[in-house]
């Protein structure tokens, strides 16, 4: 107040839990400052009108319980800005209060008791769209980026092509290029597809593991049939065979599977053998072979691909030449599955006596958090911690960096010294370190911070501007490096170290603009499943569009659901067959067999899918069309018998006598183009919200 901001309101934030020998709780005491600010006296040399002063009760001083109170309270009482102490207190109420005024979309600024003339923000960058390019990028949503970066368009086009496995469309745009040469082949195509899509998990993305896992298991057997014992090539001809011909729901091959790897027991070091005995890419291939893997429930993170899986990605990377022409457009790409690695910015301390022991706690407690995460992406990368001290901590922190490396293998841990002053400081000092280390190269293993997976911010007890600053730090370079962040707050319990939180409620200051982008560009492929998990690494504000999302999820490949004046299958089918010709009609491939994938199994039974085709020609060429598809059986049944019945022509127009073949159109056939564009319209206004 002597600082003369003008003040229109007071919120005081006070807990309501024990505080030990004290009889009064602070929200007790938060009670008396109201009294006293509101009397006839006032306090501070400053009066205000009873109604101008409220109190808001926190159940305990923690990031969560302060948050969602002042949330509930600024629900209701709605305010143009809001100025957040810190200096006094605990720092977790002052982050909360931050965390609420993020999620209610209030403007927030942040100031210190000692210097309320010098208040901070936490403001979205500038210029936001300038990072839209690298999260499309790093996400690898190609057609998008041509529509943001009509000059790389070209390459951006051709490089979507092949990530649809279209080789006769990536053929067509990369005529008259000699670096493209020998490219465009199917196998090439699937290869690229397979490696780019498949933590995706996708409808499209199991029929490509299908086709890619029957064609390199052959192409393996192919360079080592001669030095195999006789025994075991016998065994490996037999499998391959077998991927050849299987029954088309995939039905004993998982029993088939487990039964050629137990019989090898020689060769172990054959790259057949390896990946025949991968049991997780045997399940992988199993559940991809049934066509129900994509109606099964889902985890929300991946988590680590099959080894033989991985290490064919990495083969492929390393010979891929887009990136070096992704280099010749100024960019850098990023690895192609991620680095796996997660990055924790923690502050340091001062140092005192006896505090060694408390260090080990709190970095087995960062670890293991470190580690769990690190569970969740596409390949187990490495934990890496930097720590930031002052000053005055740095010979504690640099202890703590000599005990990790003396405790743990494979943690990258290091100091970032000279961290102190305001935020600004703070933020700069910290960014300018992390980007001096290693720089990106594209590919995997380039140590590059920007390569990071995630970053988790482990707020500590310390100096309040010091923890702001990294919190304005780790937004920016999640930014940079087109990954989510999360914040945990350090607290003692006794003589235990706990961490908690864990929302990405920072989100909103960036991420979510990019976040609700590249959900556009999933859905925009119908590809619902990476949409969600998009949308699940966002703020409160994206999560309000799940519902949404997966309504649309399930009526495009879920069974049908079983309500009283419901819609029935052919309904539904031809629902979905609308959509997938609105949304993929150019593409003949990916539609028909989306179109037979959203079917079969999840609608008509593969008996009831026979008797469905009989006498139905364009349901039939659907069918057939889906079959030749590179996520269809064009790999392993090329020198097969031609088509029973013709096909080719216009998939739309196919599409569309398919519904007239299924008792349509009728005036309800258009619901889930409508539920499609609601939830596009949806994202694209909490994109263009944050311009």
């Amino acid at each position: 107040m002597a600082a003369g901001l003008r003040i229109t309101g007071i919120v005081l934030l006070g807990t309501t839990n024990s505080r030990g020998a004290h009889s009064a709780t602070f929200a007790a005491c938060a009670a008396e400052i109201k009294a006293g600010l509101t009397s006839d006296d006032g306090l501070c040399g400053a009066r205000f009108p009873s109604s101008t002063v409220s109190v808001v009760e926190v159940a305990g001083p923690t990031i969560h319980d302060t948050s969602a109170a002042l949330c509930d309270w600024l629900d209701q009482n709605p305010a143009s800005e809001l100025l957040v102490t810190c200096g006094s207190g605990a720092f977790s109420l002052s982050v909360g209060a931050v965390c609420a005024a993020l999620e209610t979309h209030h403007p927030v600024r942040i100031f210190h008791i000692d210097a309320p003339t010098e208040p901070h923000t936490l403001n979205q960058p500038a210029d936001p769209d300038s990072h839209l390019k690298s999260w499309l990028l790093r996400h690898r949503f190609w057609d998008a980026l041509s529509d943001v970066d009509p000059a790389g368009a070209p390459l951006w086009q051709i490089l979507a092509a092949r990530q649809a496995a279209d080789p006769g469309l990536m053929k067509h745009l990369s005529a008259g290029q000699p670096e493209w040469s020998g490219s465009a082949g199917t196998w090439a195509t699937v290869q690229a597809a397979v490696s780019e899509r498949f933590g995706r998990g996708e409808a499209a993305d199991y029929g490509l593991l299908r086709a890619w896992y029957g064609e390199q298991l052959r192409r393996f057997f192919e360079v080592e049939q001669e030095k195999l014992a006789p025994h075991v090539r016998n065994e490996i001809e037999r499998l391959i065979d077998t991927l050849r011909t299987r029954a088309e729901d995939g039905g004993g091959m998982s029993a088939y599977i487990r039964q050629i790897s137990r019989s090898i027991d020689e060769d172990l070091d054959s790259a057949c053998v390896r990946m025949i005995r991968d049991s997780a890419l045997a399940k992988l291939y199993t559940e991809a072979a049934t066509h129900r893997a994509h109606l099964k429930p889902e985890q929300l993170h991946p988590g680590p691909l099959p080894p033989t899986l991985l290490s064919a990605i990495e083969r492929w990377e390393n010979g891929d030449r887009a990136n070096r022409l992704i280099a010749d457009t100024g960019q850098t790409a990023w690895p192609v599955v991620g680095s796996g690695d997660v990055l924790a910015l923690v502050g340091v301390g001062l140092d005192r006596e006896g505090v060694e022991v408390e260090d080990r706690h709190t970095t087995e407690v960062i670890l293991t958090e470190l580690w769990k995460r690190r569970e969740r992406f596409l390949r187990r990368g490495m934990a890496r911690i930097r720590l930031l001290a002052s000053p005055e901590s740095l010979n504690r922190a640099r202890r703590i960096a000599r005990e990790i490396t003396m405790t743990y293998a494979g943690v990258d841990v290091r100091v970032v010294e000279g961290v102190q002053g305001g935020v600004d400081h703070v933020r700069d000092t910290v960014i300018d370190a992390l980007r001096a280390e290693a720089q990106p190269t594209g590919r995997t293993g380039s140590g590059s911070l920007r390569d990071v997976d995630e970053i988790v911010l482990f707020l500590n007890p310390g100096p309040p501007l010091t923890n702001y600053g990294m919190i304005a730090a780790g937004v920016a370079w999640s930014l940079t490096a087109a990954c989510p962040l999360s914040m945990m707050e350090l607290t003692r319990i006794g003589s235990s170290t706990q961490v908690r939180g864990g929302r990405p409620v920072l989100a909103r200051l960036g991420a979510d603009r990019m976040l609700a982008q590249l959900a556009v560009s999933a859905v925009k492929h119908l590809d619902l499943r990476t949409a969600r998990r998009l949308l699940e690494r966002g703020s409160a504000q994206l999560h309000s569009v799940l519902p949404a999302l997966e309504s649309l999820e399930a009526n495009l490949y879920g069974a049908c659901p079983r309500i009283p004046r419901g819609p029935d299958e052919f309904a539904l089918a031809r629902q979905r067959l609308l959509l997938i010709a609105h949304v993929h009609g150019d593409q003949p491939d990916l539609a028909a067999y989306l179109a037979v994938t959203a079917l079969r199994p999840a609608l008509f039974s593969w008996s009831g899918w026979e008797e469905i085709r009989e006498p139905r020609p364009a349901i039939d060429k659907l069918s057939l069309w889906a079959n030749r598809s590179a996520h269809g059986h064009g790999l392993d049944r090329r020198w097969r018998a031609p088509r029973r019945r013709g096909g080719g022509g216009d998939v739309y127009e196919l599409l569309l006598q398919a519904v007239r073949e299924l008792k349509g159109p009728s005036k309800t056939d258009t619901e889930l183009i409508m539920k499609y564009k609601s939830v596009t319209k949806a994202l694209e206004f909490i994109f263009q919200e944050g311009g």
